[in-house]
């Protein structure tokens, strides 16, 4: 490792001239073992947060088109129980007023039925 950076050093310091013999420019290219697998395995962990993020990137946007999904569904339920709710009370106020007038007029038949009786005796 020493040799390496002392390499580089003089590399470095030399003159940018192209007056390097060809061994040194090749040898600073060159790689050892460790380096490039350390270097693999740096772009796989790299690759596998990407592919990752982009999993659950792709899942979060499915979880979220489906909720939106589902509380349209519930809104437009949501919409006709209420719609429901107030024809039942409509309904409802008209059956109350018709029983209401049902008893009036039951109410007038007995009155004038008690009338009649006490008209014939």
């Amino acid at each position: 490792m020493r040799e390496r950076l002392e390499r580089l050093e003089a590399l470095a310091s030399s003159p940018r001239d192209g007056s390097r013999a060809p061994d040194e420019r090749v040898s600073v290219a060159k790689f050892d073992l460790k380096t490039l697998t350390a270097l693999g395995a740096i772009v796989l962990s790299v690759a596998g947060y990407v592919i990752q993020d982009a999993r659950n990137s792709t899942r979060l946007d499915a979880e979220i088109e489906a909720t939106k999904v589902r509380v349209t569904n519930l809104e437009k339920i949501a919409t006709a129980n209420t719609e429901a709710r107030i024809r039942s009370e409509v309904e409802l106020g008209e059956l109350r007023e018709g029983q209401a007038e049902i008893k009036r007029m039951l109410q007038q038949h007995e009155d004038e039925s008690r009338a009649l009786r006490r008209g014939q005796r």
